[in-house]
């Protein structure tokens, strides 16, 4: 089925129609198209590639509707409260918050996403297995990649190691690491060395929750740098969180992000999540909690934003809008310029698709049509000031959700008088 969207604005500006046509964007115009079997006037509203979640915990997602309250707010009573619940879980109530929290995201314009999946000696295979029976129920709606991610640690959580190799086997498309959560640095190093040896011997990338914490003494992202250096990894891993990065003092910590961007990393920061988490021991001043994203990113560093948690231990608010991580975002890392607040929706498009592997995600001629309309507005600053909660999502060039909002207004503004 043809579709064709007419009055649209694209990020640089330009009122275009735009058709597809099996699913590809065939033309991008100025000019007027002929009618196609399906039709939306855009009526001078944003159009761009479709919004990416490139980090979440869905198998975590709404669990603080039926778990004790996180009252320190630090992250380790958050993974503390978590095993209450993950002693519990069963794949069909995973697959129950997380296919409700996707429809969310779906609607606020998000067609690709990365989960990362609890896999330790508490909850074994069980969340895996739940986000696999999303995975399969949605492989016509989204693209969803699964990551199997050892949040308990792999040398201390004994069993893990093991386990992680049967995550592999039954389907994870990543492997995840948390090397800060292990007793010793050398257990730190050894818990990086078995995830390259997994991601070797599978053909995956890694993408590791790394040195989440605001002590300027974790430092296990320097020997995962190396390590994809030594090991021929490049462009193939991914670290998320980063915060003692922030921590640490400014030379030593330029030093990494130059090792960093020689690895060809990719980084994934967390605003509402960490500004939420970190700090928490501080007196004042207290951190911000997110890592050096302005650094990283004048030195050339693919940076993406997530959402990471959606009302959990870790984090009570979230919604799944990504406009509203690219907004957090701004305000957290001072992200204020044209330039800036353009690179912060690069973040949650170009840059996440990078990071994800997807290399054709651009409003483009001749690329798969994953699109989202924004209603009302027309530039990506508006975008992420106003969060329109008016869109259509399209994936593959078929409507997937279309989100419309009715304003009534009940009143009348009396114009002041004038003399002449």
């Amino acid at each position: 089925m043809d579709l064709l969207i007419k009055n649209a604005y694209t990020r640089d500006g330009k009122l275009v129609n735009i058709l597809v046509e099996y699913g590809m964007i065939r033309e991008i115009t100025g000019k007027k198209l002929k009618e196609a079997d399906q039709t939306i006037d855009a009526k001078g509203s944003l159009v761009t590639e479709s919004l990416i979640s490139p980090h979440n915990h869905l198998d975590k997602v709404l669990i603080g509707d039926i778990i004790e309250p996180n009252e320190s707010g630090t992250l380790w009573e958050a993974i503390q409260k978590t095993w209450e619940v993950k002693r519990n879980y069963t794949a069909e109530e995973i697959y129950q918050r997380a296919s409700q929290v996707i429809d969310h995201q779906i609607k606020y314009g998000v067609t690709h996403f990365r989960t990362h999946v609890d896999v330790d000696s508490i909850g074994k295979l069980t969340p895996l297995k739940g986000l696999l029976a999303v995975k399969e129920a949605y492989r016509n709606i989204i693209e969803l990649q699964v990551v199997a991610f050892p949040q308990e640690g792999i040398l201390k959580d004994e069993g893990t190691e093991d386990l992680l190799y049967s995550a592999m086997e039954t389907g994870a498309n990543l492997i995840g690491g948390m090397p800060h959560n292990e007793f010793t640095p050398q257990d730190s190093r050894h818990h990086i060395d078995i995830l390259f040896d997994i991601a070797k011997q599978f053909n995956v990338d890694i993408d590791s929750h790394t040195d989440e914490t605001d002590d300027p003494n974790s430092r296990t992202l320097q020997y995962l740098a190396s390590s994809t250096i030594k090991r021929d990894y490049r462009e193939r891993v991914s670290v998320d969180h980063i915060c003692s990065l922030a921590a640490q003092n400014d030379y030593y910590a330029s030093r990494i992000i130059e090792l960093v961007k020689l690895a060809e990393i990719n980084v994934i920061t967390n605003p509402g999540t960490n500004m939420v988490l970190q700090g928490r021991l501080d007196n004042y001043p207290k951190r911000v909690g997110i890592t050096r994203v302005k650094q990283l990113v004048e030195a050339g560093v693919n940076v993406t934003a997530g959402q990471d948690c959606i009302n959990d231990p870790y984090y009570p608010f979230g919604k799944g809008d990504m406009l509203e991580v690219a907004l957090l975002l701004g305000h957290a890392a001072k992200l204020t310029t044209n330039n800036e607040i353009n690179s912060l929706y690069d973040m949650i498009t170009y840059n996440a698709a990078k990071t994800m592997g997807i290399s054709d995600h651009r409003l483009v001629e001749d690329t798969p049509a994953n699109l989202v309309i924004l209603h009302g507005v027309k530039t990506v600053n508006e975008a992420i000031r106003k969060t329109p909660p008016a869109r259509t999502t399209i994936r593959k060039g078929k409507i997937i959700s279309k989100t419309s909002l009715t304003e009534e207004q009940y009143y009348e503004v009396e114009k002041p008088k004038t003399k002449n």
